[in-house]
């Protein structure tokens, strides 16, 4: 038995059949991590890689499915492996391969409106024209850097967030996903640029992109890095009507 291939098709085959993995060892309803444990009980060498690690908890976030290629979680995946490959070849994603935040696609197939997934939403308009520009349902989240080498990182997951052990700053940018308004620009195959507000009347610069990361004013990088500048929109909270009238 090998060392990492075999036993990552172990791992998958009990999280996606626990009842065969009934055992005293484990209290719990098995994980990646308690089923590698269990099997280093009778093999101390199984040591699956990093990657098949990180794909077995994919796989068991998305509920160990039969099939997994209409998954949100996995299409997901397969995007943020398309933006790594291109970033490691310097040069930005195909337009066909940008997933936009505000489409997401269920596992149905249907295309959704991310930002009625919350019952208070954060949404984020032009300062100038009032256009709204995204919601925190595209937000991608980041805090201020601590300790770690500072350096551009060229070799990422999609929106992964790296630390520059420079002194922290307040945030001067909101970083998204991509959205659909974008699309004409990050259409242009450019590894960056400006981002300028959808409203033809106005088309104030509201932010940029940068494929290959960008470090915000708190030190933190973000790659790929789509962002607002905060300074040129509005955060304005809305919550929804309850079904009961109040």
């Amino acid at each position: 038995m090998g060392k990492s291939r075999t036993p990552t098709l172990l791992i998958a085959y009990l999280l996606a059949h626990p009842l065969s993995a009934s055992s005293s060892a484990i209290q719990e309803p098995p994980t990646p991590e308690s089923l590698l444990a269990l099997l280093r009980q009778v093999r101390s060498f199984a040591e699956p890689n990093p990657g098949f690690m990180a794909q077995l908890n994919l796989y068991h976030r998305m509920g160990c499915p039969s099939t997994v290629d209409n998954h949100p979680l996995y299409q997901r995946w397969c995007y943020e492996r398309r933006v790594q490959y291109s970033i490691a070849l310097g040069q930005p994603p195909g337009i066909e391969d940008i997933a936009f935040g505000d489409e997401a696609v269920t596992a149905a197939g249907e295309v959704t409106d991310t930002s009625k997934r919350s019952e208070n939403s954060k949404a984020f308009r032009c300062r100038r024209c009032r256009t709204q520009l995204g919601t925190d349902a595209c937000l991608v989240e980041h805090s201020p850097a601590s300790s770690a080498s500072p350096r551009n990182p060229t070799n990422s997951r999609s929106a992964e967030v790296i630390e520059t052990g420079r002194d922290a700053q307040p945030c001067a940018h909101i970083f998204l996903d991509p959205l659909s308004w974008m699309r004409a620009e990050l259409s242009q195959g450019r590894l960056e640029g400006r981002l300028e507000c959808p409203n033809g009347k106005c088309r104030q610069n509201v932010g940029k992109y940068a494929w290959q990361g960008m470090k915000c004013s708190c030190g933190q990088w973000v790659v790929p890095a789509i962002l607002l500048a905060k300074g040129k929109v509005d955060e304005v909270v809305t919550r929804k009507a309850r079904g009961d009238g109040r």
